[in-house]
């Protein structure tokens, strides 16, 4: 009896073994058909094959192109067929095969939600933007996560962009991708990108007049809206400002997970088909490429006025870097000095920069061409620069050794309308970081811009409370404390300058922001385009809160509510300006004039003899620097 009764015991111990492994065999197969589900944009592509994965919410998505087919999606996956259910019922696919998901599933707003194997997948597709795919060369050892990690890391694959009809507009090899930005990099776990296409192309307009080898994909993260950037772009454009940035809304593919919403665009760099001015970096390479003053370069760090003979101390005032030992070009043909493209900056990130100067009031700029300044070409740009803030920060607009006015250093027209860009947004780092300015080699004038990096404007204003305070208001001014602009302030001719783009009747920068706002305006154009991407932006990212998105108050933060918000802003802003500076005095809203704060007229123009006294006084002083 105990011997039958164990035997019984030990069979129906067995039958229930069996029941669970054959249960934890079906799951684990209907867990490999759900993990292995994926999507190839382009037939017999793998370069654009999509795959699941998880958002914020803890959900899963398949996040698809604006090419993605519903009637005829295709679905890659392990095994032969699946079930998949929905509220209409149970139905099968196969893997490989067309299925119309629309006619199966009724979507809430643009989300198809779905069960297979047991388990929900949320399917959602973008509209009217093109996608790009990038595939790195080596995923495990050099893919995104790779590149996301150190903003050093360098590395290679290739790139597709796909349109809305799901033709291949462009596919090449990239031969260097990685993360860039500073905010962004260190802020965001959504990181930016520049990368290196192997052949010339323009990728947005296909003009073979813009083609480059060199771009960037902002993330605006700090923009829950996505168009803060192609609004200001747009505006520039609109304004005759030069060597702006083509640009283009996509969605980003990296080793086949959808990373979100980004700007396509081209970088700020010199190139005939950006800042087109002379290449001073290919000049100082091409003559001391082969040295070991190129190859390993030492930075110097001297004073502006011995013009590099003496040391000083890293971040001094009235101080540049160069590097040591390199050849100094010949001039352009035509020139008397180089052509430089320059970027403000903030003191703590100057000494990660290569070579740049430091003025006497402890503005950092950074030369982004050429990166390696020589000796002479940076006690150049330094002295050039120091004599306009001489000039800004005079007590009439002229600086008192050379003799030449503040808008004869730098161009007034690009220096209104930068400054009336900054403060229509309220740009958190005008005149302070990502601020560019230009010298053409072939004149003594230089040029504010190209405009860059506007993400956190126009009311967020980054991540401090009381910062947004002050930017989510769309009355008040606020660039005018910025460098620079704060000197600029206290002169006549730039007030009247800037009155002058804001008049009503025919001021060029009211009427152009009119064309922003309303509802055929392009804030709602460019909006519209992204709606889609932008929600499946947010699936990845946590954009839905007052860092990023504002709305008026008692409104419930969304992205429409966001959208309204920006048009009211705009509209607001732009009349409180103009209905203010007609009173402007320059004194009120400004940080106090170092020396001689109630000195705020100036005279039309210094006399002969004035000039005359000032130009010996220049030289005087060049022969006394020659022999310190």
């Amino acid at each position: 009896m105990k011997t039958t009764i164990s035997k019984n015991i030990f069979t129906v111990f067995a039958i229930i073994l069996t029941v669970l492994c054959l249960s934890v065999s079906v799951s684990a197969a209907n867990a490999d058909i759900f993990n292995s589900i994926s999507f190839t944009a382009v037939a017999d592509d793998s370069n654009t094959t999509i795959r699941t994965q998880t958002g914020i919410s803890g959900d899963r998505y398949l996040l698809l192109p604006s090419s993605a087919d519903m009637t005829k999606l295709v679905l890659d996956f392990d095994g032969d067929e699946a079930e998949i259910k929905t509220a209409k019922g149970t139905f099968t696919v196969e893997s490989g095969v067309a299925f119309d998901l629309t006619a199966i599933c009724t979507p809430s707003g643009n989300e198809y939600t779905i069960t297979i194997s047991g388990k929900k997948l949320i399917i959602m597709k973008s509209e009217n933007i093109r996608a790009l795919y990038y595939v790195s060369d080596d995923p495990v050892n050099a893919g995104r996560p790779f590149v996301d990690a150190v903003k050093g890391n360098e590395a290679e694959g290739r790139m597709s962009l796909i349109d809305v009809d799901g033709e291949v507009d462009y596919t090449d090899k990239v031969t260097e991708i990685k993360a860039r930005g500073n905010s962004t990099f260190t802020n965001s776990a959504k990181k930016a990108y520049q990368f290196k296409i192997k052949n010339k192309t323009d990728l947005i307009n296909n003009n073979p007049d813009e083609a480059c080898k060199k771009w960037v994909l902002l993330a605006n993260m700090f923009d829950a809206t996505l168009i803060h950037n192609s609004i200001t772009f747009r505006l520039a454009a609109d304004l005759g400002m030069d060597y702006i940035s083509h640009y283009e809304a996509v969605d980003l593919y990296f080793d086949g997970e959808y990373r979100g919403s980004y700007l396509l665009c081209e970088k700020v760099d010199v190139d005939s088909s950006k800042v087109d001015i002379d290449n001073t970096d290919d000049l100082i390479e091409e003559i001391n490429e082969d040295t070991d003053a190129y190859e390993s370069p030492v930075v110097i760090t001297a004073t502006t006025q011995s013009k590099g003979e003496t040391k000083a101390n890293a971040n001094s005032k009235g101080s540049y870097k160069y590097v040591s030992g390199l050849a100094e070009p010949e001039f352009p043909e035509g020139a008397n000095h180089h052509a430089y493209l320059l970027e403000l900056e903030f003191d703590y990130r100057y000494p990660d920069e290569l070579t740049g100067f430091v003025t006497n009031k402890g503005q950092t700029i950074v030369t982004k061409n050429p990166e390696y300044l020589t000796k002479e070409s940076g006690a150049f740009i330094a002295a050039f620069w120091q004599e306009f803030e001489d000039a800004v920060y005079s007590t009439n607009g002229y600086n008192t050794k050379t003799g030449r006015y503040y808008y004869e250093y730098c161009d007034l027209e690009s220096l209104v309308k930068v400054y009336l860009i900054n403060e229509l947004s309220k740009n958190v780092d005008g005149f302070a970081s990502s601020s560019y300015f230009y010298l053409p080699a072939d004149e003594d004038i230089m040029y504010a811009g190209p405009v860059w990096d506007y993400d956190p404007c126009y009311g967020p204003g980054g991540f401090h409370y009381n910062i947004q305070l002050a930017t989510a208001n769309p009355e008040n001014f606020y660039t005018v404390t910025d460098y620079i602009i704060n000197g600029l302030i206290k002169h006549e001719s730039f007030r009247n300058a800037v009155r002058e783009q804001l008049d009503k009747n025919n001021g060029e920068f009211y009427l152009a922001v009119q064309n922003m706002i309303g509802d055929e305006g392009y804030v709602n154009t460019f909006s519209q385009e992204v709606a889609a991407s932008r929600v499946m932006n947010s699936k990845l990212w946590k954009v839905m809160d007052d860092r990023y998105v504002v709305v008026h108050d008692g409104d419930k933060v969304t992205f429409d509510n966001a959208i309204t918000f920006l048009n009211d802003y705009i509209e607001t802003r732009i009349n409180w300006l103009a209905d203010t500076v007609g009173t402007w005095n320059g004194n009120s809203y400004t940080l106090p004039l170092d020396p001689d704060p109630s000195a705020t007229e100036e005279p039309e123009e210094l006399n002969f003899f004035e000039r005359i006294a000032a130009w010996f006084r220049s030289i005087i002083e060049w022969f006394m620097n020659l022999f310190k």
